[in-house]
């Protein structure tokens, strides 16, 4: 991408807000993680902001989360795991399903929530979710969630003002 953000003038470059997904949808702590992965299945979702009764984010939950929960602990060890070859040992079962039912997102979610403002360039957006090896932040104003910002997001944007530009370069 190398100097695409830093070569516009400040009204060519694209916003937070101008990428971000508006009013999205929220869990909160107490939640089961049944029910955030159900929330994922049913918006097509990847991650949800978890908020307090106030608006205010207190963490965020990703599908990684929820898989996490089903594997073992030592696998994000392993280089490779093309050597196993009976992965019964990862089949659930009915005492874990149990155990996850009663599960809940603030057990897992993560807590040490990296966000962005909604002015910010959508540039300062990408380098936080690749240096934090994040899909998607919570976009605040004022300590208040008012969206959040995916990758898809961002490259949908970028989509979009490429082709405005090539009609433009056509007409």
């Amino acid at each position: 991408m190398g100097n695409f953000g830093s070569s516009l003038k400040e009204e060519q470059r694209v916003k937070v807000k101008n990428c971000m997904t508006k009013k999205p949808s929220v869990l909160r702590p107490e939640d089961g993680v049944k029910t955030a992965a159900s929330l994922f299945i049913s918006k097509k979702i990847g991650a949800a902001p978890v908020v307090d009764n106030k608006g205010a984010v207190v963490g965020i939950i990703s599908m990684i989360d929820i898989l996490n929960t089903f594997s073992p602990d030592f696998l994000p060890l392993l280089s490779s795991v093309s050597f196993i070859k009976d992965y019964g040992a990862l089949d659930i079962k009915i005492k874990d399903v149990k155990e996850l039912e009663k599960t809940k997102i603030g057990d897992i979610m993560t807590k040490n929530v990296v966000t962005v403002n909604e002015d910010s360039d959508v540039i300062v957006a990408i380098a936080l979710m690749r240096k934090n090896g994040f899909r998607h932040l919570p976009v605040v104003k004022e300590d208040k969630l008012i969206g959040i910002i995916s990758q898809t997001d961002v490259c949908r944007r970028f989509l979009e003002v490429w082709e405005g530009q090539l009609k433009g370069e056509n007409s």
